[in-house]
């Protein structure tokens, strides 16, 4: 987030640029006060990373013209500009999370502030969470993936444009296309491969946007449009870019989210400064020039990095959502405390007459302290004794469902596995295979137990999202997925048995066929036709299916949520089982179907975690679940015997 001057000259400001800047903040701060509000809100990290790329690259070009770049004094540049009030937003984050977040919740913000301060936040919150799920809502440092993102780019572009500038200057705008390109298609691929977190958090699928406003940087400005046309980009750009924030789009599977917005961003850099036309000039002055806008543009840094700790700490501390007058609230305190970083924090730092040597004691001393903040933290365990102990019992299973380690990922079918056992096992070497999207892979901690006491190869095939039946599913992307995930599945040399597990869709859940077209899920029905046809579908390959049955879940965050209730002495406000009865009615009529099969053995988590009136969601004082509807880890080991003996009973 450079200042707005462009690359003809430093004297060159844009004060629409930061009228650009000031519409992508409030566009993320209203989306995280309220989603309902604007919907589509958190498209304006999208417009920062155009922005970002164009104003990072007109630097970069002009002292390269001027011969007078330095690759320290860049980065030198990059410290004043970032650290400080990032520095100051991590120690009081610290200080107040210290107090009020419990065990596990102080645990991953001590594990955060040491990813943020390392600039691979995008990394640690791609492995620990969904940026769009409740428990993102518990995380004060979720907004620092999109910074980590930016100086991963500052680290290596300024390298890259070196290098083509001494090397192959002709090859430069050429050579920045070539990137949108591979990492547009990087996207792409990753989308279809059932890969959304890795598209959203990850430098390589997101420097398109990046290299988008780069590109704009080393477009000759004589090759612009002139006259006339500039005025309709401009409005074409402006109008784009509210539809994007304000519209969910019915755009194509394929298509990154954000492919508008970055579109629109585009339009309105290229079409404004010098640029501009007559009518697209006082179009600017009465809009994105305004004094409001230019001031919010100038805080916009400040601003984006102090409002969401304080919106997460105040819900987490109330256990719900902000009424509007909270909400209000929050806003104006968050731009109180923006308007003060920047004046007193940012403008200071950025200023050369600070001395270089009183910049690196400041951020370099806040950066030991919130480094060794964190690791005393790690050490104590989240200082539990904080809380009573029934909060913290609780609080353990925050976050705690299984995902497929980083170094045991492989492509499979149209998206990807990993090794159940051994830890570095081959797909090829598969002799069972646990199928399905999140639910089988939470079962993950029990069945590699299981494979690995009997010694048999084992491949986790998860898509997260989809359902692995193949004739109805969520949607056709996720049709497509199951299919070749299958076919793959049936035709591994070693394969001889295939677990299957899911979340079990309810009466009247919305499924698909091939053609996109609703099908009639009354009673189950389209579901019972499906998970007929992928049963019989294994069997007729001559291989045998254990299928993991439904469980009861609560529908809300209830580790998070509940832990929280307790410490902070709120009532309980919601319900901590779900009765027999209840669970019956959703899913009998596919057990009941289940039952007239003899070519699969099912498993009935519920005859371990439900008695004969009801399915608790808390049991010794431990919450089951570690969300909303994933079980904990730990607590899958519950199951050990009815996974044992599945697996005995069909040898």
């Amino acid at each position: 987030m450079t200042s707005a001057r462009h690359s003809s000259g430093p004297s060159a400001y844009r004060p629409d640029i930061d009228g650009i800047r000031a519409i992508a903040v409030l566009s993320v701060v209203i989306y995280h006060l309220s989603p309902q509000w604007l919907p589509r809100g958190y498209l304006g990290v999208d417009v920062f990373f155009v922005l970002s790329g164009y104003l990072i690259t007109g630097i970069l070009v002009r002292e390269l013209a001027e011969g007078s770049f330095s690759i320290l004094a860049f980065y030198e540049r990059r410290i004043r500009r970032i650290m400080p009030a990032l520095l100051a937003v991590l120690v009081c984050t610290m200080l107040v999370g210290s107090a009020l977040l419990l065990p596990g919740d102080l645990i991953g913000l001590a594990r955060s502030a040491v990813a943020t301060l390392l600039f691979v936040a995008n990394i640690h919150f791609w492995r620990d969470t969904n940026y769009f799920s409740p428990d993102a809502e518990q995380k004060p440092l979720l907004h620092m993936w999109s910074l980590s993102v930016e100086e991963q780019f500052y680290i290596l572009f300024p390298v890259a444009l070196l290098l083509l500038t001494r090397h192959a200057p002709r090859w430069l705008l050429t050579g920045v296309l070539a990137m949108i390109v591979a990492s547009f298609a990087l996207n792409v691929a990753a989308l279809q491969a059932g890969g959304a977190a890795p598209a959203f958090f990850l430098l390589p699928t997101r420097m398109w946007e990046l290299g988008a406003g780069a590109a704009l940087a080393l477009l000759p400005r004589h090759r612009l449009l002139p006259g006339p046309a500039t005025s309709v980009i401009w409005l074409a750009g402006m109008a784009g870019l509210a539809v994007s924030l304000l519209v969910p789009l019915p755009l194509p599977d394929m298509l990154p989210g954000a492919t508008l917005a970055v579109l629109a961003t585009c339009c309105l850099i290229a079409t404004g400064g010098d640029a501009a036309s007559p009518l697209s000039a006082r179009l600017i002055r009465i809009s994105l020039a305004t004094r409001i806008m230019v001031f919010t543009g100038l805080i916009s840094y400040s601003l984006y990095l102090w409002h969401w700790p304080v919106i997460v700490l105040a819900k987490y501390y109330l256990v719900r959502q902000l009424t509007p007058g909270e909400a209000v609230l929050i806003l104006t305190l968050s731009v109180v405390q923006a308007t003060l970083s920047w004046r007193f924090i940012e403008q200071p730092f950025r200023q050369r007459r600070m001395p270089g040597r009183v910049v690196v004691a400041a951020t370099g001393g806040a950066a030991a302290l919130v480094l060794a903040g964190s690791f005393l933290l790690l050490a104590a365990g989240g200082w539990p004794g904080r809380f009573s102990g029934e909060a913290a019992r609780l609080n353990e299973a925050v976050g705690t469902h299984y995902r497929c380690p980083i170094n045991t990922l492989m492509p499979f079918g149209a998206s990807r596995a990993c090794a159940l056992h051994p830890a570095d096992g081959r797909a090829v070497d598969a002799e069972v295979v646990l199928l399905g999207n999140s639910h089988a892979q939470m079962y993950a901690p029990a069945w590699r137990e299981v494979l690995a006491e009997r010694g048999v190869p084992g491949l986790l095939v998860p898509v997260n999202g989809c359902l692995p039946v193949v004739t109805a599913n969520i949607s056709r992307a996720c049709l497509d997925t199951a299919e070749d995930n299958l076919a793959t599945v049936l035709a591994l040399p070693k394969l001889r048995r295939i677990i299957i597990a899911m979340n079990w869709p309810t009466d009247g859940t919305r499924l698909v066929d091939k053609d996109g077209r609703a099908l009639d899920n009354r009673g189950e029905k389209a579901f019972i036709d499906a998970l007929d046809n992928l049963l019989s579908r294994i069997s007729a390959a001559g291989h045998r299916a254990i299928l993991i049955g439904p469980i009861a879940y609560p529908g809300w965050d209830l580790a998070s949520e509940q832990s929280r209730r307790v410490a902070f002495g709120w009532p309980s406000s919601r319900a901590l089982d779900m009765s027999q009865t209840e669970f019956e009615a959703r899913h009998g009529a596919a057990l009941a179907n289940l039952s007239r099969r003899s070519d699969v053995r099912l498993v009935r988590p519920d005859s371990v975690l439900c008695d004969a009136s009801r399915c608790a969601f808390i049991a010794d004082g431990r919450s089951l679940f570690a969300d909303s509807n994933h079980l904990a880890a730990a607590e899958t080991l519950r199951l050990l015997p009815l996974f044992r003996a599945a697996l005995d009973d069909m040898r």
